[in-house]
């Protein structure tokens, strides 16, 4: 099928409202370690925290460990929440209701954050929001497309250049917002972009019903030649896990890193340290661009390509961005870091992500019957919450491990990964091989 398949109707207002969600969450993700960090090391009392007391004790840290600990569960939270929230789509409420549910429930988190006793609980609403919004909005765009249109793989692609946008848009707002007028006109500033992505959702949707997704008679055979099977799907999701390590630390102790050991300085002027998230974005952004113009030029002239073959290519990136990381702390330590090692490395883990990402949710999107189709897109970001409690427990060690070692641990986290996607890539070749010709991306 063409690569240059018409645009389906509704994905653009789709992607618009994933996309103001997003800059509401990477608002408040770019902001939330700092905002931390400042506040435990201030000399305030945690019970006026609700709950903050009872996390230091269970956790055992405070100060700088206890902001990188918070921001870790916050993000690993947001990754799991999608397969509870699956269920109750799918079980339940349908897709529908649970992105208007969800939508309003992050909408009331990010209003909560204005008031700073309850910081934990509005954390924890975001991410229950989230769970039940970034599943059933993956659905639907998944069921835009007739079960045999290669060109759903693009149909991702342009979700993440939304997303991606948000990315690059929140930080420069919502975190010079923060930054340098004050804490609570971010919090707020997302609250509002919350709230107009939940608005432009049910006005385009309100009279649609849910995403059609093919049932597992159409899907069985489809699946075969491009890893859908349950072993393959498996070690898709560790690899996964493994290789978005390090990208996880972007929002946290990689964060902090450039907070404190970077040369942030233009001139003489320091830029606010959550401009490294806008950078991020913008990289996204490119690499997204980048790497659809390479595959549309490529496919034409040698035909389809399949989507595990994009995932090891783009591993290979991401693998290129750690050492970057690694070779900055071998040679400068933790502070005077130039700022070319860092861009470097979000630029490399960005074009790594690009081609990983699409790629990797289409097979998941596609590996379903209609019924579970919430549940099955679920083990995607059940994937990253697995790698967002590594990225996690690594986090809360930045401050005692030696920062080579630091980051050494994740450049071997990338490695499994990457190599579990080319055992993915093998296992597709062979069933190819052996099998009904898959779906090709």
């Amino acid at each position: 099928m063409s690569h240059r398949a018409a645009v389906p109707p509704g994905l653009v207002s789709l992607c618009a409202s994933v996309g103001l969600e997003r800059f509401a969450f990477y608002g408040l993700q770019s902001i939330l370690a700092l905002y931390l960090a400042t506040m435990l090391s201030d000399g305030r009392n945690v019970a006026d925290i609700w709950m903050l007391g009872g996390l230091t004790r269970l956790t055992g840290t405070q100060g700088l460990a206890l902001a990188s600990v918070i921001t870790g569960l916050f993000v690993s939270l947001t990754a799991i929440a999608p397969v509870f929230g699956a269920i109750i789509s799918d079980q339940w409420i349908g897709q529908h209701r649970a992105v208007l549910a969800g939508g309003s429930l992050m909408a009331a988190g990010h209003g909560l954050l204005i008031f700073e006793p309850a910081l934990i609980p509005a954390l924890g609403i975001i991410a229950l929001g989230s769970g039940l919004f970034k599943g059933p909005m993956a659905v639907r765009l998944s069921g835009l497309y007739a079960p045999d249109d290669s060109a759903r793989v693009e149909g991702f692609r342009l979700f993440y250049v939304a997303i991606n946008l948000g990315g690059l848009l929140a930080p420069l707002i919502i975190g010079t917002a923060a930054e340098r007028i004050h804490w609570h006109a971010g919090f707020a500033t997302a609250g509002v972009a919350m709230m107009a992505g939940l608005q432009l959702y049910r006005r385009r949707f309100a009279n649609m019903g849910d995403a059609h997704v093919p049932d597992a008679g159409t899907q069985a055979a489809r699946t075969r030649g491009s890893g859908g099977d349950a072993v393959t799907i498996a070690i898709l999701g560790f690899s996964i896990a493994m290789i978005c390590v390090a990208n996880f630390q972007i929002a946290n102790a990689y964060l902090l890193w450039a907070d404190s050991g970077f040369i942030l300085s233009l001139g003489g002027w320091r830029f606010p340290a959550s401009w490294m998230i806008a950078a991020d974005g913008l990289l996204s952004l490119f690499a997204l661009g980048a790497t659809g113009v390479f595959w549309s030029r490529h496919e034409r002239r040698h035909g389809s390509v399949n989507p595990a073959a994009k995932a090891m290519v783009g591993a290979l990136f991401a693998i290129a961005g750690v050492a970057c990381l690694v070779l900055a702390a071998g040679v400068h330590g933790r502070t005077g870091v130039p700022l070319g090692w860092g861009l470097g490395f979000q630029l490399l883990n960005s074009l790594g992500l690009a081609n990983i990402l699409p790629a990797v949710m289409a097979m998941f999107g596609q590996s379903s019957p209609k019924r579970f189709a919430a549940t099955a897109m679920a083990g995607f970001y059940l994937s990253l919450f697995a790698g967002g409690l590594v990225s996690t427990a690594l986090a809360s060690q930045f401050s005692t491990l030696p920062i080579l070692v630091f980051w050494s641990a994740h450049a071997l986290c990338a490695l499994v990964g990457a190599s579990g996607l080319v055992l993915v890539w093998r296992r597709s070749r062979a069933m190819e091989a052996h099998g009904p010709q898959g779906h090709a991306a």
